[in-house]
């Protein structure tokens, strides 16, 4: 009677705690990107972590980031920069990283300063210096556990002294891995390394969260009209909000979710079924039990009552063991997979309601069938 209720209780805890655990995750990488900033990317089409994919577009300029420091109030501050995919080598040691120019208020917007070292400063700008900040990812390949400052690393061919090591960010909302890059000035990258006039991004800080919506729209406004797009035109340019990927992750986990619930739930169903067919076998081979009851006193409610306790009983317990099943499950998969879930009393009580409420709905016929039993009828068989 239990085995269909454990499965589907253990299934429901499982499923909480892993839908639990994903929303965890996906609220970790949003709030890396920052709920304060908006992207701007080069390019119509252009999605988050699509860095050196196919042939670069040159819609966005320096002086686009300019203006809308300049004509957008809500927005704080911005961040232009360039970036491509470079080879770079340290005594006989390469590495294939992100390449990417950025500017000195690019600590503040993007929330991401030197753990040793200093960050690009406008002297650095000002005279395109050849100096870069070292990500973790490529201080690991190519220095281990050495102090990389003061050393010479060659990139595209021009030797940069490393002046700075980044902080470890982790994987951006994409799942691209932040920490494989390294920073230069962007009038170094733009003047001596690449040759370019065009930007891949903006990053822009905005005064306040609550702004978002308007400042999207008054953004990709000037930014049409700066690049001349006649009406029914589509923009050749991206905006990407924090808003919009929560979105996009949670219509993803969302969807995942109801599969994984509508799983669980025919294992519920298939378990009720199961316990109200052996309910029904156990009045039947005890309905001796039932009319000598009733033939000292006990009364139909009773003999309801009864059952019904029975079946709940039952499933209660299967209810228990699912529970206990589903988190040792759930600690397994984060422990094996990587998979991350996130244990809550949400999901135990969910557990334990339905287990409950799958008891009571399973025995209502069996002990409705058994409160109908005539006691000499009962007791005859």
């Amino acid at each position: 009677m239990m085995i269909g209720i454990v499965i589907g209780i253990a299934a429901l805890t499982l499923i909480v705690a892993v839908g639990l655990g994903a929303r965890k995750r996906v609220m970790e990488r949003v709030q890396k990107f920052g709920l304060e900033n908006i992207m701007v990317f080069a390019g119509a089409g252009r999605e988050l972590g699509q860095m050196g994919v196919g042939e670069p577009a040159t819609t966005l300029k320096l002086e686009d980031a300019e203006a809308i420091k300049r004509d957008i109030r809500a927005v704080a501050d911005v961040a232009p920069l360039a970036m491509r995919q470079v080879e770079v080598e340290y005594g006989g040691k390469t590495t294939n990283t992100g390449l990417f120019g950025v500017v000195p208020a690019q600590a503040a917007v993007w929330d991401w300063d030197v753990v040793k070292g200093e960050f690009v400063s406008d002297e650095d700008m000002s005279r395109s210096a050849r100096v870069c900040l070292i990500g973790a990812t490529p201080r690991t390949e190519l220095f281990g556990a050495t102090n990389p400052l003061g050393e010479k690393v060659q990139i595209a061919g021009n030797l940069f002294e490393v002046k700075g090591v980044m902080q470890t960010k982790g994987t951006s909302p994409a799942g691209t891995d932040m920490d494989n890059r390294i920073n230069i000035p962007l009038t170094t990258f733009m003047r001596r390394v690449a040759n370019v006039d065009y930007l891949y991004a903006i990053r822009l800080r905005l005064k306040s969260s609550a702004s978002m919506t308007q400042a999207a729209s008054a953004i990709q406004t000037l930014l049409r009209e700066r690049h001349k797009l006649a009406a029914g035109v589509a923009d050749d340019f991206t905006i990407r909000t924090p808003t919009e990927a929560t979105n996009v992750a949670a219509r993803v986990a969302g969807t995942f979710n109801i599969l994984l619930v509508l799983v669980a739930a025919i294992s519920l169903i298939v378990g009720g079924v199961v316990v109200a067919n052996i309910m029904l076998i156990s009045v039947n081979e005890r309905r001796r039990e039932i009319g000598l009851r009733k033939a000292v006193g006990a009364r139909s409610r009773d003999i309801m009552l009864q059952f019904l306790l029975e079946a709940s009983a039952v499933t209660l317990a299967g209810g228990v063991i699912g529970i206990l099943l589903g988190i040792t499950s759930a600690k397994l998969l984060s422990m094996v997979a990587k998979i991350p879930t996130t244990l809550s009393w949400a999901s135990i009580l969910i557990g334990v309601v339905f287990s409950v409420l799958i008891g009571i709905i399973a025995g209502v016929q069996p002990a409705r069938r058994a409160a109908r039993l005539q006691p000499i009828e009962a007791l005859r068989s």
